[in-house]
């Protein structure tokens, strides 16, 4: 016996925002990508000062985080804020193991933990705000 159609949707519909999750992740690494080179431009033709990078670079991760979830939930059918939060954890997880291939540090630190933290509530906020503003 085969399963029932309505099985298979929900299946093909999982599928689905799985790959577009990927797609809106990496959509959200170009922003923040095109965002990093903004402030990099400040900093070297203008007199900010390279302090101000580090909690800016911060802002703009969870940023890329928000933004990810925010676009996820809102091709979800349902439960944005839990779409939202595996997106912006799966951002910030994406980004620490590149981070981890690039540079060769630890994967399993506290610092990448708190990120993740941080993104999984950056991403349920994301997650929220856009299944509350999805058009119908």
């Amino acid at each position: 016996m085969s399963e029932p159609i309505s099985a298979q949707v929900a299946q093909s519909g999982k599928t689905f925002l799985l790959f577009k999750g990927i797609k809106f992740i990496f959509i959200s690494y170009v922003v923040s990508f095109l965002m990093v080179l903004i402030l990099s431009a400040l900093v070297v033709y203008t007199d900010l000062p390279e302090a101000f990078c580090g909690p800016s670079i911060k802002v703009i991760t969870f940023f890329g985080a928000f933004l990810s979830a925010f676009l996820t939930s809102r091709a979800s059918d349902g439960r944005g804020w839990l779409c939202g939060a595996v997106s912006g954890c799966a951002n910030i997880a994406l980004l620490s193991l590149l981070g981890t291939a690039i540079y060769g540090t630890s994967v399993l630190s506290a610092s990448n933990a708190l990120g993740a933290f941080y993104g999984l509530l950056a991403g349920g906020a994301g997650g929220i705000v856009g299944i509350n503003t999805k058009r119908n």
